[in-house]
């Protein structure tokens, strides 16, 4: 028995290749494997396997992919206290034995042995080491297993040369050198290699190569041994030690004046988290041949990015390699846009021409201006353009000249020039900015405080000097003053003002600039203050076509006033605020009437959601109102929700839940919020999104109380029913349902009641409280529309087979299923297909269980639900397992688990747990069984299940042959009118194993 490690890991008992199950369990082996005959303790291969957000399960998950692992290697994994251990050859050994060999035998000038052993080591690469674990750890070893593969190459290469086998040392490293361009020892090798075949213009163009490739791609020059060697074969003295080259730089260009302007601001002495930008604005003076275009640099960003700033410092850095001098011209110097002709009569004064030598026409003056700068070498700086056509004139005609523009616009129609795109900055970036205005031993001494600020600032320069210049004038403030000065929305525009450092005064230079149309969107996007949006919002808001409120939104973009924050699911542009922008749109808009403009959009939203969810099955009961928005919606519109409805309601959920807050907040209209957040209970529950579900509903339900809405106030409450109950809160659930239904009936309300009554029947139902259960779903039934008549049948089903009356089960969940095929209702006939199969497992017709578990778990995924599809997975395991066909069926289960961790569905990860354990008990394997299902157990007792917490102590007591227990469990059955208290009468434990085993 083999592993394989170098290409896709995969483990070989003599010419069998053996199955290792999921992707989980390869990610154990991989962590095994790369500790060889150690012992792993099981918290470390946690961490391995989940690295930061482990699963509460994580430990029972390790259990299981061991249990799988063991089929392929059996014997060779041990269980050693407090781990694992895995006794297995692997091929990464292999080769690092061979080479180290092969290093050994290089070292003693022995290259025939070393050649054998480099060849042997590297025969036995498959592909990229690792490959097919997508974990961290695996990346980090894949990456130094390929850094020794590649250190093999270059020993084979090495050894290839000094026997004098330069053709194949040639062939060999030439490849490497393509694969791995920027690897400067590889190319060192190959211009040796050229050179020794004589072939010395190949070799040097190896070294063209190497420079071409690292300056484009890291900005840097090739390395001192690299550029050694190609002067060494230049000069024709390699086999000598290659003296230093000494480059003589070229004379500076002989001017026609004698003026040397420096008429920069002055530098920023502590610059900071730009690095990058500046990196790509001097990269652009570097390697440039003779004759090309003026290179040209455009900052662009946010007001307050700090492009100035950006640009000066890279002037001055510039001043040795343009001797000439520097320029410097504020395009909106004085608040006002700069016309090109002033500026070019300041340049040509600069450049030693008085302002009465200069000519009064345009075309005159800026051909003296391009004519006068032609053999000079300088750096102009233009800041603050407003577009291409202010600084066009403002360009030489020629490539001597270097020229850095700053503006809030990327100005694209600039031919040739390059964008620097400056962001915000990041945390760690804004507080060490900070750090250096304040001094250090201040922020140390509250670094909590200076973190907030840092954060409440944005990430936006200007904000932090501001900030920080703050702090320095008031030096006996504790920094959490300002933090807490900041924390207030209110004031925080205010406290960022100081001297001339101001974020509202910068924001109103592009406000400045908004037409009606433009200002009025910017009010009003700004008054929702939505997460993220599209553009197509701003068409109910402004009341225009969504082509033209997009074209209102990107104008927005251009002046900086809203960021693009990235595609959503369905391809659409999304757009949002920064918190500074907002905070200063919603402060101009004070005394903009907003609610008729959010009624509109809430009802867009409303007709748009209702499209989106008759496409969608109805993940729960919800109660449709009857009301339509009352509004004429785009169908361009409508398009995008038909064509990906649950791409569109993933991508707009949290906007919607948004505006419903701010909707409440300014006073819109109750009803339109409580019917909007009724249609989105559905996409909620679909994906388990508790925490909108229960903001949606608590806001609409404070409005639907604050104003006597008896009606919407029950919708709300059976929501909230739904929502607790989907969260395994049956006691609140209970609450909630009742309080309903109370409401529903004193203003007869049959449509609630009824769904009332089907969530308060379903909650007892689950409590094994049987009775109580039936008496309420029947009276939903009597109440109910088909919807409700469908979902109380599934729970009259389901009490039929708990009391083990199969039949009448059978013929509840079989017109369970009729009800909602007559609905075109997807997944309500997926789960009462998986219901129907549970009926089938228990009347021991196993085949057409698997059968139905199938069906349902099909529909269920093209419907988009995968927790819903992951019961059925389990609902198949179970069938399989009492087959006896256990191959596979682990991993399965393991997969359910993982989706209930991740969707925080408690039930389901109680249930899975508990299933994993049947499983173990099935194979033989009673202390794994024994440990999943005391786990299990007690996940039903926080959740107070009881028919649960006795199915699970029936098969504890069955592994651990606990009588006492089995005794409990047959009682507790007994008590709750179960099934099982008819099917474990006169079995003992070991018995009922036994009768396990036979399936």
């Amino acid at each position: 028995m083999r592993a394989l490690v170098l290409g896709p890991i995969e483990v070989w008992v003599g010419e069998r290749q053996v199955s290792l199950g999921g992707p989980k369990p390869r990610t154990l082996l991989a962590a095994l494997l790369l500790q060889p005959r150690q012992v792993v303790p099981v918290e470390r291969l946690i961490d391995l396997i989940w690295e930061e957000s482990p699963p509460q399960t994580a430990g029972a998950l390790v259990h299981t992919y061991v249990s799988s692992l063991r089929r392929a290697v059996g014997t060779a994994l041990v269980t050693r206290a407090p781990g694992y251990l895995l006794d297995l050859d692997s091929d990464v050994e292999l080769f690092q034995k061979h080479l180290t060999t092969a290093r050994q035998a290089e070292r003693a000038d022995d290259y025939a042995t070393a050649i054998t052993h480099y060849q042997h080591g590297l025969a036995f690469w498959r592909g990229p080491a690792l490959h097919g674990v997508d974990a961290q750890f695996a990346r980090g070893h894949a990456l130094s297993l390929e850094e020794s593969r590649l250190s093999a190459e270059e020993g084979l290469g090495r050894c290839e040369l000094a026997q004098n086998r330069v053709e194949d040392a040639i062939t060999r490293l030439s490849a490497l050198v393509n694969a791995h361009p920027t690897r400067e020892e590889t190319r060192e090798l190959l211009m040796r290699a050229f050179h020794r075949a004589g072939r010395q213009a190949d070799a040097l163009q190896v070294y063209r190569d190497a420079r071409e490739h690292l300056l484009d791609e890291l900005g840097i020059e090739p390395g001192e041994k690299l550029r050694d060697l190609h002067s060494a074969i230049l000069n024709g003295t390699l086999e000598a030690a290659p003296p230093k080259l000494t480059v003589t730089p070229a004379p500076a260009a002989v001017t026609t004046q004698q003026v040397v302007p420096h008429h920069l601001p002055p530098d920023i002495s502590d610059f900071i988290g730009r690095q990058e930008a500046l990196k790509q604005v001097l990269g652009l003076t570097e390697g440039r041949e003779a004759g090309t275009a003026t290179p040209i640099a455009v900052v662009s960003g946010f007001g307050g990015a700090g492009k100035s700033a950006l640009a000066v410092h890279a002037a001055h850095l510039l001043r040795k390699s343009y001797p000439d001098g520097q320029l410097f011209a504020d395009l909106r110097g004085g608040g006002r846009n700069l016309e090109p002709q002033e500026v070019i009569g300041r340049f040509l004064a600069l450049l030693g021409i008085p302002g009465q030598d200069q000519p009064t026409a345009p075309d005159e003056r800026v051909e003296l201006y391009r004519r006068t700068v032609a053999d000079r070498r300088l750096v102009i700086v233009l800041d603050n353009a407003r577009g291409e056509a202010q600084v066009r004139p403002l360009l030489p005609g020629n490539a001597n000249c270097f020229v850095i523009i700053t503006s809030r616009s990327r100005l694209t129609g600039l031919e040739g020039a390059e964008p620097v795109e400056l962001g915000f900055l990041s945390d760690e970036i804004s507080e060490e900015m900070l750090r250096r205005i304040v001094g250090a031993e201040r922020i140390g001494a509250e670094p909590e405080a200076a973190q907030r600020i840092a954060r409440l600032c944005g990430g936006v320069p200007l904000a932090l000097r501001a900030a920080g210049a703050k702090l320095l004038a008031r030096p006996h403030w504790p920094l959490k003053t300002l933090a807490k000065r900041l924390s207030d929305e209110r004031r925080r525009l205010d406290e960022l003002e100081m001297g001339d450092l101001a974020i509202r005064s910068s924001l109103k230079l592009n406000y400045a600039e908004l037409d009606t149309l433009h200002r009025t969107a910017f009010h009003l996007l700004s008054v929702l203050d939505l997460p993220d949006f599209g553009a197509w919002v701003a068409a109910p808001l402004l009341d225009i076509s969504p082509y033209d409120a997009e074209d209102v939104v990107e104008h927005l973009v251009d002046l900086r006033l809203v960021d693009v924050a990235g595609v959503d699911q369905i391809g659409r542009v999304r757009y949002r605020f920064h918190d500074l922008v907002q905070l200063f749109g919603a402060e101009q808009a004070s005394g903009e009437p907003a609610a008729e403009a959010v009624s509109r959009l809430l009802e867009t939203w409303l007709s748009l959601v209702e499209t989106g969810s008759k496409k969608l099955p109805r993940v729960t009961l919800g109660l449709r109102p009857r009301l339509h928005a009352e509004i004429e919606v785009d169908p361009r519109l409508e398009e995008d929700v038909e064509e990906d409805p649950t791409g569109w309601l993933q991508s707009e959920t949290d906007a919607v839940v948004r505006a419903v807050e701010r909707a409440h907040d300014l006073g819109v209209d109750e009803l339109t919020t409580a019917v909007i957040t009724s249609l989105l209970s559905s996409p909620f529950a679909a994906r388990n999104q508790f925490g909108n579900w229960q903001r949606t509903h608590l806001v609409a339900l404070r409005s639907a109380r604050e104003r006597g809405n008896r009606r919407a106030e029950a919708v709300l409450l059976a929501g909230l029913g739904q929502l607790r109950y989907e969260q395994d809160d049956f006691a609140a659930a209970l609450a909630n349902f009742q309080q309903a239904a109370d409401i529903a009936a004193d203003i007869d309300e049959p449509e609630t009641l009824a769904v009332a009554y089907v969530g308060m029947g379903t909650v007892r139902r689950d409590l094994a409280e049987f009775d109580l259960a039936r008496d309420l779903l029947d009276k939903a039934i009597a109440l109910g529309d088909n919807g409700v008549v469908a979902a109380a049948s599934y729970g009259v089903g389901a009490i039929h087979r708990d009391h083990g009356d199969l039949a009448e089960a059978t013929q509840a969940f079989e017109r369970c299923v009729e009800l909602y095929r007559a609905q075109e209702d997807k997944r309500g006939e997926a789960l009462a297909l998986r219901g129907l199969s549970l009926c089938h497992r228990a009347a021991g017709a196993f085949a057409e269980a698997v059968e139905l578990s199938r069906q349902a778990e099909q529909v269920l995924r093209e419907a988009g639900d995968e927790l819903g599809a992951t019961y059925a997975v389990q609902s198949l395991a179970k069938a399989l397992l009492r087959i006896g066909e256990l191959e596979g069926v682990d991993d399965l289960l393991a997969e359910c688990l993982e989706v209930c961790t991740r969707q925080r569905d408690r039930f389901g990860v109680a249930l899975m747990t508990r299933t994993l354990g049947e499983l173990a008990l099935a194979q033989g394997r009673d202390q794994a069984a024994a440990d999943l299902l005391q786990d299990a157990l007690n996940q039903w007792a926080v959740l107070g299940l009881p028919i649960w917490q006795a199915r699970t102590m029936r098969d504890l007591a069955a592994a651990t042959a606990d009588d006492e227990m089995w005794s409990r469990a047959r009682e507790l059955f007994a008590s709750l009118g179960a099934r099982e208290a008819k099917e474990l009468a006169g079995l003992s434990a070991g018995e009922w194993r036994s009768a396990l085993q036979t399936f």
